[in-house]
């Protein structure tokens, strides 16, 4: 017999909630550093208050919420210090997944990154912004969908939500133009020129994420 028997499991009710609240604070539904209750997120998705519970202890795993005892749970939001040691920290395991996805996947790698900067165009040309942010992510997700070391991908899962956040919160407003010139070194093989655009162009974040995060 060849027809399968399996059932397609349904969904738990705990990742929609998550899925939704991961949603919510990605896209500024929900402020950075907004106080969130968990009774006032069951009213509002009507449910109980124990899948909130669960989805908010998932998300404080990615780092888009902080859960402090005695005081409530607060949207995820970032110092200065912390902000810096963010783009610090993106900037060398990005630069590092870089060189080794030209190394080992160089053709895949440069098709991926030209097929996001061609959605760029797209979307700057229909002022969409939460378009470009998605593209923007997955422009820089390439490298590491190309790289075989999966200790720098699990690094960057660190903070991939994080920086969604605020890319939503802050759109690049020279998507295409920064990003061709990345698409370019890869082009040429050029690996400490690609590297060096790449490091540069993470630390010139900065001032957009400060102000992404109320900080002039």
């Amino acid at each position: 017999m060849n027809t399968t028997l399996e059932l397609q499991r349904p969904r738990l009710l705990t990742d929609v909630v998550a899925e939704r609240l991961r949603e919510a604070i990605v896209n500024g539904d929900l402020k950075l550093g907004e106080q969130v209750s968990e009774a006032q997120l069951a009213q509002r998705m009507g449910v109980s208050k124990t899948p909130v519970r669960e989805a908010l202890l998932r998300l404080k795993s990615e780092g888009l919420v902080e859960i402090h005892p005695q005081r409530g749970t607060f949207v995820f939001t970032l110092s200065p210090q912390e902000l810096s040691h963010l783009l610090k920290f993106r900037a060398m395991v990005e630069t590092e997944a870089l060189r080794e996805a030209m190394q080992s996947h160089p053709r895949e790698l440069l098709q991926r990154m030209a097929q996001c900067v061609k959605e760029m165009k797209t979307a700057e040309r229909a002022k969409d912004l939460p378009a470009l942010a998605r593209i923007d992510m997955n422009f820089h997700w390439a490298f590491f969908e190309n790289c075989d070391n999966h200790y720098l991908r699990a690094s960057y899962e660190l903070l991939r939500y994080q920086l969604t956040a605020l890319r939503h919160r802050s759109p690049i407003s020279n998507a295409v133009s920064s990003h061709q010139v990345l698409v370019d070194a890869v082009e040429d093989q050029d690996t400490e020129k690609a590297s060096t655009l790449l490091h540069g162009h993470v630390l010139e974040n900065e001032p957009r994420y400060l102000l992404a995060c109320g900080i002039a």
